[in-house]
């Protein structure tokens, strides 16, 4: 390999990892605000088109986060603060981990993010996670992680094996705004999603021009959506040519947590988490700029906001819009395509969106040219004030999932639910 990728990076899991603790109710601090948010387990999830069922798939997990197939009715899932990478057959948990490393995980460093590659007999799986020299959780007392560390492993019977570091970035100041999911995209390249790793709260060295600092110090690989080979090599540069710049795909990001491409246009859609407002679904297009720090949420809503402010690396970055914000904030976690007709053609190619603070999916169509959502005339805005606003229950496809963390499609083209708060798998599938 030519040349690793190092730089300092780091993401989040939203404020949904800060939810380590199942129990009935559970109180979490939202965002920067740290308003406490009762987050209430309702029972037994449900779903509200009676055409669907769902199915428990596996329970017991400790934090799951995410979670990938490496085969039918065969998931790996991430425990958050356990380190563990564990592996699920037909429903039942191996006894043994199929990989176990040293993990920092404070507030919402984690192990983060896993996706999955075949190439031919070898079956490669890429994982985001917060590393540390020493034990589990030690950085709660005071020891620094080593980095957000994106590695690539082989699958090998129950194992996994042959570690290669592909992204070593930032984990401080932190512990917030990791980020870390991880998809591979329909150009065969890994994309990762990392916000500023708590970099608006810590002064003048943290406040990088991809942060939309017009004098911040150079791009150090927070605060964006970075793009690199499955060998860990740079791709063509959106922005710039330097590293770590030329890695970016989409910047001006503060906490995100999901992200999958539209099969119909190969478009990027993400979520984005605000400072206890400006929750964000957007349309990532190449160069895309979320805002973060000038703007979160509509910008004609910002009191102090310029285009001006928001166009930089010599045109080559372009903001936009989010296509809906929650100024309750509710989460935003999962993105999900659903490329099947299993759940029935209505669905087909529709985009699920999970989120942690209500353990709700919504569910939404697209207009024609899939550059955006398809909203009920009460949400023509494009903003929920609140859970309980006008127009949001026919965007709620489920509820009572106790916080959400990612939404997978399954190789049988089921949905696959993973809820960190109630530490299970679920899938959703037809009634019939």
């Amino acid at each position: 390999m030519e040349e690793l990728v190092s730089v300092v990076i780091t993401s989040s899991l939203i404020s949904f990892l800060i939810l380590t603790s199942i129990i009935p109710h559970l109180f979490v601090k939202a965002q920067e605000e740290f308003a406490e948010t009762e987050f209430v387990e309702e029972g037994k999830p449900k779903i509200f088109d009676p055409k669907l069922k769902i199915q428990t798939i596996a329970e017991g997990l400790n934090t799951p986060t995410t979670m990938a197939f490496v085969g039918p009715n065969d998931i790996l899932v991430l425990e958050k603060d356990t380190g563990l990478v564990k592996r699920i057959v037909n429903g039942k948990v191996l006894p043994k981990p199929v990989l176990d490393v040293n993990v920092a995980n404070s507030i919402e460093r984690c192990m983060c993010g896993i996706a999955v590659s075949k190439d031919g007999s070898t079956t490669n799986v890429f994982i985001y996670y917060t590393e540390i020299d020493g034990k589990d959780g030690e950085d709660k007392s005071g020891k620094q992680p080593v980095g957000n560390r994106v590695y690539r492993y082989e699958l090998s019977g129950d194992a996994l094996i042959n570690p290669l570091l592909l992204m070593d970035l930032p984990a401080t100041p932190g512990p917030r705004h990791n980020g870390g999911d991880i998809i591979i995209g329909p150009d065969n390249n890994i994309y990762v999603v990392i916000g500023d790793v708590d970099g608006s709260f810590k002064g003048e060295t943290t406040e990088t021009k991809t942060q939309n600092y017009k004098d911040g110090v150079d791009p150090d690989g927070r605060g964006g959506i970075l793009r690199i080979t499955q060998d860990g090599q740079p791709t063509d540069g959106i922005l710039g040519d330097s590293i770590p710049l030329r890695l970016y795909y989409a910047y001006g990001i503060r906490n995100g947590f999901g992200m999958d491409f539209d099969p119909v246009s190969g478009n990027l859609w993400d979520t984005e988490n605000g400072p206890g407002n400006g929750d964000e679904i957007n349309l990532v297009l190449p160069g895309f700029n979320s805002g973060w720090q000038q703007v979160s949420g509509l910008a004609s809503l910002e009191d102090s906001f310029t285009e001006s402010d928001l166009e930089g690396f010599d045109g080559n970055g372009h903001y936009s819009d989010p296509e809906l914000v929650w100024v309750n904030t509710a989460g935003p976690t999962a993105v999900k395509f659903l490329n099947s007709t299993k759940l029935g053609a209505t669905y087909e190619n529709d985009m699920f969106v999970g989120d942690v603070h209500n353990g709700r999916i919504y569910h939404f169509d697209l207009t024609q040219d899939r550059k955006d959502l398809i909203l009920p005339k009460e949400l023509s805005s494009r903003v929920i004030e609140t859970p309980s606003s006008a127009g949001v229950n026919s965007i709620v496809f489920g509820e009572g999932f106790g916080g959400i963390t990612d939404i997978e499609v399954g190789p049988d083209g089921n949905l696959y639910i993973v809820s960190i708060g109630l530490g299970s798998i679920y899938q959703i599938s037809l009634a019939s």
